[in-house]
C-alpha cells in the first residue's frame, strides 16, 4: 500500500518498510542520518507499530536528508472510513511549519488511499502547537474525552 515518497515544498516523506521498521524497534538505527533532536522518545513506538502492523503505514520525515521526523497511519481505515494519523517532530524542528507541512502532505496523500473518507488524530489538549496546526490543516473538534481531545477531517 506505500510504496512512493510524499515530496513537499521543504521536506519528504520516506516510507518506512517492516524491516528498517523492526531494526528502529530494536534501537538499530543505522543506515539512518538524524537531525537534531531525532529520534524522539517515541520513535522507537511508532517502530514497534509499523514493524507488527503492515497497515500502520509510517514515513521518516526528513530535511536535506537528516530524519527530523515521523508520521503516519496508526491503522488501515475502519469501516466507516475513518484512519487515525500521529506524527512527531524533534524538538528542534518544531514551531518552524515543518509539522504542518508534513502532516498537510500526509493528508494530501490520505485523499487518494481507497476507503479513506475521514481522517482522525488525538492530542493532548495541553499541546497548543499541535492542536494549531490540526486547526490550520481544517481540521475541527470531533469529541473531547479528558485529557484528549479528538480532531477529525474529512478527505475527499
Amino acid at each position: 500500500m506505500i510504496s512512493d515518497a510524499i515530496v513537499t515544498e521543504r521536506l519528504v516523506l520516506r516510507p518506512l518498510g517492516r524491516e528498517p521498521a523492526r531494526a528502529m524497534a530494536g534501537g538499530d538505527y543505522s543506515g539512518i542520518t538524524p537531525g537534531s533532536g531525532w529520534p524522539t522518545d517515541v520513535t522507537s513506538i511508532v517502530a514497534q507499530r509499523a514493524a507488527a502492523d503492515p497497515d500502520a503505514l509510517t514515513w521518516l520525515i526528513t530535511h536535506d536528508g537528516a530524519v527530523i521526523g515521523e508520521c503516519g497511519l496508526k491503522h488501515a481505515p475502519s469501516s466507516d472510513g475513518s484512519v487515525e494519523i500521529g506524527y512527531g517532530l524533534g524538538a528542534a524542528w518544531r514551531a518552524n511549519g515543518y509539522g504542518t507541512e508534513a502532516v498537510g502532505g500526509l493528508v494530501e496523500w490520505l485523499e487518494d488511499l481507497a476507503g479513506c473518507r475521514r481522517v482522525i488524530a488525538e492530542v493532548h489538549e495541553s499541546n497548543t502547537p499541535s492542536r494549531r496546526l490540526l486547526e490550520r490543516l481544517g481540521f475541527s473538534i470531533d469529541h473531547l474525552m479528558p485529557p484528549y481531545v479528538w480532531y477529525a477531517r474529512a478527505v475527499r
